[in-house]
């Protein structure tokens, strides 16, 4: 007598049922898909190429920081990264429109009726990370490592990225973002 059980299988307790091993299918290991971290750009501004436009900046830096729900003394020293990116894009026009390279005269006025240039500052946040970006004309020469803005930026953010293309300069500065932060 061989009995259905209500799920539609026959019951182990027939007799001349045998038992069938199982069969263990071996699952194909899923494809490993490579995506490229989404962008999502959390602010940008632009302003003139002016000290009196900085407070925009390290403003900005301050808010798109503290909305992250980075620690303080992150936020402040991403102000201050920021104000220091931006100035040496200041500082190294100034120096050519002085014409002297080492004269670093920070804050100086553009040479008169020279253009005033404009600055772009850009925040973009990955899965985890935060890139600051900050786009002007390109300086006549590149930052001096040794200089002390850039010692302070490095020591601020790590390894910042200077490059300059069909004259325009950008500096990327990139901040983790720890895990668990909006």
């Amino acid at each position: 007598m061989t009995g259905i059980s209500s799920l539609g299988h026959r019951s182990l307790g027939t007799p001349g049922l045998k038992r069938e091993p199982a069969v263990h299918r071996r699952r194909e290991p899923e494809p490993i898909v490579l995506r490229r971290p989404e962008t999502r750009r959390l602010a940008s501004v632009g302003f003139a190429a002016e000290k009196d436009y900085l407070a925009l900046a390290r403003m900005t830096a301050m808010h798109v920081a503290g909305l992250l729900g980075l620690p303080i003394g992150r936020v402040t020293d991403l102000r201050l990264a920021v104000d220091e990116a931006c100035s040496l894009f200041l500082n190294l026009d100034a120096s050519a429109a002085s014409g002297s390279a080492r004269s670093g005269s920070a804050g100086s006025a553009p040479a008169a009726g020279r253009p005033v240039g404009r600055l772009s500052l850009r925040f973009d946040r990955t899965d985890a990370t935060l890139r600051i970006r900050v786009t002007g004309p390109a300086p006549w020469r590149r930052p001096d490592e040794d200089d002390l803005g850039w010692t302070m930026l490095c020591a601020l953010v790590g390894e910042p990225r200077w490059e300059t293309s069909d004259g325009i300069g950008t500096l990327t500065m990139t901040e983790p973002i720890p895990t668990g932060r909006r």
